[in-house]
């Protein structure tokens, strides 16, 4: 029997005769047992490392983003706290301005477009009207009773008499105020002043629906009386354009389609364009007049009672007289200016006072009130004004007012 020392000596005496290849496969997959094993003993002593780290580092995350959500709930909790508290400042607020969420309805808001839009239409026909009217001025000579000519082209007027006799005697040969423009800066002024205390009236939109609505109304009359007959003008602007070829000479034209377009003109920019023929009545004196019928109506305690005015009440009659006064001094420029003659203004005071009268008249007794007026003047719409107002006139807090009011 070989002994074991033959047989090795033997193998490798075989072994150094026939060497191996360059590769090993033996070897090779020795190698990678070997490298694999110690990966996957590393992995394992990572995995376990990682586990208790990641367990203890999973609490904290987690413990983090609960406190995180805490935190985020919490503050959601005080916005929310916040914005109720903004809007009910802002619901206080707009109360104490006479403002309030039932203005925002389909009933309140298409009552006050209609105005604004019966409004609109009304200036359109008044304007056109007064744009035919000028179109269709008459040149007329004042002839005395020999027949022969005065060098008047107006009608006799009492007030132009009257200016002429103030104006004769203070500057010498002017008859009448050559600040033509003088109207238009009482009317800037008046309807600047009415304006400001229409913005911080707390019943500014009822009025506002109401002031345009009778304006329309009045704008309407004025359009049939201006365009059915063309006195002779009053003012020495519009006299001087028969004397004028360049400046007359649209008289001889075709009045339409161009009316259509200067009456558009003249809405949009007043103060660049001259309407003239437009004699009865006065447009300027019929806005002078509702502007004191805005003040004498709604510049009084029962109508703006808050507690500035509670406080400062003189306030009320300085805006009254004020804008008496403002009217006033705007109706003498009228006549002075010669703008109008003084029929025109009587008519037109007239007719505002009474339009103005008889609307509120029917306001406070629908069963002889028109439809429209009905329509407009719903109980619906009085109850939104009543209460609008009726948070505006109290004083304090709206938790206040809430309680005051259960």
């Amino acid at each position: 029997m070989e002994s074991w020392t033959d047989y090795f000596t033997s193998h490798f005496y075989a072994m150094k005769a026939r060497p191996v290849s360059a590769f090993d496969p033996a070897g090779f997959i020795i190698v990678i047992s070997a490298f694999l094993l110690l990966v996957g003993v590393v992995a394992a002593t990572a995995r376990a490392l990682v586990s208790r780290r990641g367990l203890l580092l999973r609490s904290r995350v987690e413990k983090n983003l609960q406190d995180m959500s805490d935190y985020v709930s919490d503050q959601r909790t005080r916005v929310g706290e916040n914005l109720q508290y903004i809007k009910g400042r802002a619901i206080d607020h707009s109360g104490r301005q006479g403002f309030i969420a039932e203005m925002a309805s389909y009933a309140y808001l298409s009552r006050l477009a209609f105005s604004l839009s019966i409004f609109a239409i009304a200036s359109y026909l008044n304007t056109l009207a007064a744009v035919i009217a000028g179109w269709r001025t008459p040149n007329v000579v004042i002839l005395d009773l020999a027949k022969e000519s005065t060098d008047h082209k107006t009608l006799p007027d009492l007030g132009h008499d009257l200016f002429r006799f103030v104006m004769t005697k203070i500057y010498g040969q002017t008859t009448y105020i050559e600040w033509f423009d003088l109207p238009d800066e009482f009317l800037a002024a008046v309807g600047m002043l009415t304006s400001f205390i229409l913005i911080l009236h707390p019943r500014r939109l009822l009025i506002l629906r109401r002031f345009c609505f009778i304006f329309a109304i009045i704008n309407v009359m004025r359009a049939c009386c201006v365009a059915v007959t063309s006195l002779p003008d009053a003012s020495p602007m519009c006299i001087s354009q028969f004397d004028s070829k360049e400046r007359g000479n649209y008289k001889s034209l075709p009045i339409f389609p161009k009316a259509f377009f200067r009456a558009w003109k003249v809405l949009i920019r007043p103060s660049q364009h001259i309407t003239c023929g437009d004699m009865i009545f006065s447009g300027h004196a019929v806005f002078l007049i509702l502007c004191c019928m805005f003040a004498r109506t709604y510049c009084v305690r029962s109508e703006l009672n808050t507690p500035f005015t509670r406080r400062f009440p003189c306030v009320l009659w300085m805006i009254r007289y004020y804008n008496y006064i403002l009217s006033a001094c705007g109706i003498f420029a009228i006549v002075g200016t010669r703008l109008h003659y003084t029929l025109d203004v009587l008519i037109a005071i007239y007719i505002t006072i009474q339009v103005w009268f008889t609307y509120h008249w029917l306001t406070n007794h629908p069963e002889n009130s028109f439809p429209v007026i009905n329509w407009l003047e719903h109980a619906e719409v009085h109850l939104v004004d009543h209460n609008a107002y009726r948070k505006a006139r109290r004083s304090g807090s709206q938790s206040d007012r809430i309680e005051k009011i259960d």
